[in-house]
């Protein structure tokens, strides 16, 4: 439980909420003065500046509960293999629709194909 709440990741996410609410206060108190000056549009982003310091408050208890092992490219990497069972009965069910239409044969052998081909380093292969 410590470690969720020390960690070096945790303490800056703190320090990051704690300055996007300030910012945010800042910015709503702004706005009051602005609508109380006459423009009506300053009531609207009095009003939204508080909205946005919530968001920030709700992203951070995110990102301080969220184990980064589990979540993206990392909880990618250590996935478990598919379900053989699973993926035998979508290639059965493949093979099926194959028979029935020779265009879709045609297209997943051309998927086939670029998928075989290297793949380059960026956007541009040459």
């Amino acid at each position: 439980m410590r470690v969720r709440w020390l960690s070096p990741r945790s303490v800056a996410l703190h320090v990051a909420v704690v300055a996007w609410t300030a910012g945010c206060s800042v910015a709503a108190w702004w706005q009051v003065t602005v609508a109380l000056g006459g423009d009506r549009l300053g009531y609207v982003y009095s009003v939204e500046w508080p909205c946005f310091g919530v968001f920030g408050w709700v992203v951070w208890w995110h990102r301080v509960h969220d184990d980064p092992a589990t979540v993206g490219s990392r909880a990618l990497e250590t996935s478990d293999a598919p379900d053989v069972a699973a993926v035998e009965r979508d290639a059965r069910r493949i093979a099926e629709l194959e028979r029935d239409d020779p265009g879709l044969a045609e297209y997943n052998e051309y998927l086939a194909r670029l998928a075989d081909r290297p793949r380059g380093t960026g956007w541009r292969r040459r």
